[in-house]
């Protein structure tokens, strides 16, 4: 073995000793399908506006108006791309009704998850598992459980959030799509921030509008809007994503100020 390769995995071998102490010694290794120049770029313009969101801004969570908008990728691959700048980070896959984070990463056996930990069965260590990137831990959902409201709404999840705060720099959390059930919502809430992915040609403007009055009315910190599945500029659309930026709260207020000085032009 070379050198330089023996200074790697001892340099490795440290780091994971920082991570938080527990029973779980399991080393994770996701499959991540490989994208295009172009998506993992446009990933990296995200991360550098949630790093310019300012340094209090460190647990996200990545929502969407309804199903299958492809949030869970975008905070998946936010998260990974946050620890290639040498972050702790951790993904919190809070989707306990309808989770595919180990089928899509081709994640095999049983893991125990948050649910177990929120129902009282395990604890807290036990549920973070490392992964074969020495920057990026993982919290998968556990077991479906019946009652995801009342448990994201009690004491042991602040508690969890509270935690990982404390040792990791950032928690990229997956939350429910908002305009399905409350879930999302009580876990936005316990976030610095939320980014809300929106896919093109999917989504109307109404489901979004919905979801962002709900964020705005819980005093949820709308971080800004990803747009997925955008035609690119070949007019194809990009693998599964093609993101643009923007701060959908703040565009929004300028159009109704719009509408508001054209109706007071029309009455004169």
């Amino acid at each position: 073995m070379e050198k330089d390769e023996r200074m790697q995995m001892l340099f490795q071998d440290l780091i994971r000793e920082e991570r938080p102490r527990g029973r779980q010694t399991e080393v994770i290794k996701p499959e991540i399908p490989e994208v295009s120049y172009r998506v993992n770029e446009a990933v990296n313009i995200l991360r550098g506006n949630i790093q310019l969101s300012g340094n209090d801004i460190r647990t996200i969570a990545v929502t969407s108006a309804i199903a299958h908008e492809g949030k869970s990728s975008t905070a998946f691959r936010l998260a990974k791309s946050l620890a290639a700048l040498e972050k702790r980070v951790l993904f919190l896959d809070c989707d306990i009704r309808n989770s595919n984070t180990q089928i899509r990463y081709n994640i095999h056996g049983k893991k125990m998850g948050l649910s177990e930990y929120l129902c009282g069965s395990v604890e807290r260590d036990k549920i973070i598992y490392h992964t074969d990137d020495p920057w990026f831990d993982m919290v998968f959902t556990g077991a479906v459980a019946p009652n995801p409201s009342e448990l994201m709404s009690g004491d042991l999840f602040q508690k969890f959030i509270a935690f990982v705060r404390s040792i990791y720099d950032y928690i990229i959390v997956d939350t429910p799509p908002l305009n399905l059930v409350i879930d999302g919502l009580l876990i936005a809430k316990q976030c610095d921030g939320a980014v809300l992915v929106v896919e093109s040609g999917l989504t109307e403007r109404a489901q979004v509008e919905k979801a962002r009055r709900q964020m705005v009315y819980a005093d949820i910190k709308i971080l800004g809007a990803v747009l997925n599945k955008a035609r690119t500029g070949n007019g194809r659309y990009g693998y599964g994503y093609g993101y643009g930026y923007g701060h959908y709260g703040h565009r929004h207020q300028e159009e109704e100020a719009e509408k508001k000085t054209q109706k007071k032009r029309n009455k004169k």
